[in-house]
């Protein structure tokens, strides 16, 4: 890898990386924490609480393509860098670990006891981050 992609790629990562650091929510068990907003429940005799839709743009779906981003590149590193792969063989290695990874983490959020949810809207922005990150691979 020459000095100049190195500088590309970690410029990207840097890009990328930033909204997932510095998006950490805190969430604490009387109230929840979705998509920036705190949640209570609905009344004090009853443990439903109202979901708020799934917005396209949200801090959410920053750190989803943020996430794959990152997962993609990493991986496509270490099938090329540690497996001696070529950067054909690594790169569907690298899109489907990413890929994986997302779909996974939407299934665990949709069996969790608090808020079950799967959002396909999140796999789209997994989908996004996993492009980008190809699209940099292939540079």
């Amino acid at each position: 890898m020459t000095a100049d992609r190195r500088q590309r790629t970690a410029l990207f990562v840097l890009l990328f990386a930033a909204p997932c650091i510095l998006s950490a929510q805190t969430v604490s068990y009387d109230s929840w924490v979705w998509g920036g907003r705190v949640l209570e429940p609905v009344s004090s005799d009853t443990l439903e609480i109202e979901i708020p839709p799934d917005e396209w743009l949200a801090r959410d779906k920053a750190m989803h393509v943020g996430a794959s981003f990152l997962i993609t590149v990493s991986s496509q590193y270490v099938y090329e860098s540690k497996l001696d792969l070529t950067q054909g063989e690594a790169l569907p290695l690298s899109i489907s670990t990413a890929l994986s990874a997302g779909l996974l983490k939407e299934i665990m959020d949709s069996q969790r006891k608090h808020l079950p949810h799967f959002s396909q809207r999140d796999l789209v922005a997994d989908a996004v981050g996993v492009l980008v990150a190809a699209g940099l691979i292939l540079l």
